[in-house]
């Protein structure tokens, strides 16, 4: 593969530090990630800003398509002449915002569960994660590199200074694991941490039929807003639907203690609190009709 340095160079670019950009440029590494993806001929990738096509050109020559989804208008040329370079066929180079591209019309226009792949700009990763997991039915797995301060966030358990919103919403759906860590010189222009690879496998949509998701996320997103304070205080301040004296019931039916902080329980507990919310607040609906 051509260095991303001599391909910027050769088009005047400049990598951008607002939008995060820090350029893979280790062939060996790039094909290694790829492999994690654990692609065959019959599957369709979307890559989040694939930059000057590190990970694109492996992924196109393992699988059927490839969407590269790149917000940068720059590097969209460089990109396909790369890919026209490397005589492949097989990848749809897309000018737009992954935040405003619903990926769930490319899993209905493939037909298929999709394979997400990207190396993620920190300013923006916990949105498109959050994203991924909503529109969940549509994806089967996801590899994607992080700066290593953010994934250590993602798999952090439970009691885990660094557990919060996400870990849990993953947690929630999916199954974790960190395949690789990058070091700073594989890159260009060299990031000042290291990097981490995540595989994300989702569960079989809905994963958890009992659950009112989009109360589940609303709540754990309560939960962690305010970190210093108490379950109690964090939810009563972000549901404002039923009272703080209602809330300490609620959480003692739901086996919480009211005093715990968010980032002491696990997905277990707060889809416990879910239902005993939904419960309750259904119970105090009624009452007010009547």
């Amino acid at each position: 593969m051509t260095s991303p340095r001599t391909i910027l160079s050769g088009h005047d670019i400049s990598p951008k530090k607002s939008l995060g950009q820090n350029f893979l440029c280790d062939p060996q590494a790039a094909e290694m990630i790829v492999r994690k993806c654990g692609l065959s001929k019959s599957d369709v990738v979307v890559e989040v800003g694939p930059g000057t096509g590190a990970l694109t050109l492996p992924a196109a020559r393992q699988a059927a398509w490839v969407y590269a989804i790149e917000t940068d208008g720059r590097l969209i040329e460089p990109l396909k002449e790369t890919v026209r370079a490397a005589g492949l066929d097989n990848v749809t180079v897309l000018h737009r915002d992954i935040m405003k591209t619903d990926i769930r019309e490319i899993y209905r226009e493939a037909g298929r569960k999709l394979v997400v792949l990207g190396n993620l700009p920190y300013y923006i990763s916990s949105q498109i994660l959050m994203d991924l997991v909503e529109k969940r039915e549509a994806v089967d797995r996801a590899v994607l590199m992080f700066q290593q301060e953010l994934a250590r966030r993602i798999a952090a358990p439970p009691g885990n200074r660094e557990y919060g919103r996400i870990s849990v919403a993953l947690r929630y759906c999916a199954e974790l694991s960190t395949v690789a860590r990058l070091k700073p010189n594989l890159f260009f222009p060299r990031p000042g941490v290291d990097s981490e690879v995540v595989r994300i496998v989702f569960r079989p949509w809905p994963g958890n039929g009992d659950c009112d998701e989009a109360l589940f996320f609303a709540m754990i997103k309560s939960a962690f807003a305010t970190r210093r304070k108490t379950i109690k205080n964090a939810l009563s301040a972000g549901m404002t639907k039923i009272s703080a004296s209602a809330w300490e019931e609620l959480l003692v039916r739901a086996g919480v203690v009211p005093t715990v902080r968010a980032e002491t329980l696990d997905v277990g507990d707060f889809l416990n609190i879910c239902r005993h919310y939904k419960t309750m607040s259904g119970s105090m609906a009624r009452e007010e009709k009547q």
